[in-house]
Parts: C-alpha cells; structure tokens; sequence
C-alpha cells in the first residue's frame, strides 16, 4: 500500500516491505512506497520514493506489524541520512 516503508534486499536489489528483524538488507530503511504495488504472488513495478529533498507525513506511512519505537526511529534515521525527513 502507498506509504509502506521499504528495505532493500542486498541480494538482487529488489524492495521489499520494510522487516527490522531481518538480516537480509530488508532491515534497513531504504525507501517509501508512492503509489499501489501488489506484488503478492509476484514482483511488480512500482513508485518508490528513495532519496530526497522530500517530506513525508510519518502518520501516513505504514510500519511492520509489531515493529518497535526503537526500530522505527532507526528507520526514520536512515530515511533522513537519505534526504526523507518525516514530519
């Protein structure tokens, strides 16, 4: 869904929903979903924001199930050092 917060798998180079407890890149903030992607039962284009300038409202992006304060304040880190600052 729009606003999902990506990691990016350092295997193949392909983003994947952001996973903090992974050890596969996918921990790692690495983007935002712009727009509708289903990649449910295979890859699929999609809109990524990756770097800035831009702004995102950190109200409307959608964290992992039962990711943790601490998690997603390294998440908006990373996002930040890539020019994404969440308001």
């Amino acid at each position: 869904a729009p606003g999902t917060v990506l990691g990016k798998i350092t295997t193949g180079g392909k983003y994947t929903g952001l996973a903090p407890t992974a050890s596969n890149g996918s921990q790692n903030a690495a983007g935002i979903l712009w727009g509708m992607a289903d990649a449910t039962d295979a890859d699929a284009p999609g809109v990524v924001m990756l770097r800035g300038p831009a702004i995102a409202n950190r109200h409307e992006l959608g964290w992992p199930e039962g990711a943790t304060e601490a998690q997603i304040a390294t998440a908006t880190a990373a996002l930040a050092a890539l020019g994404i600052i969440l308001r």
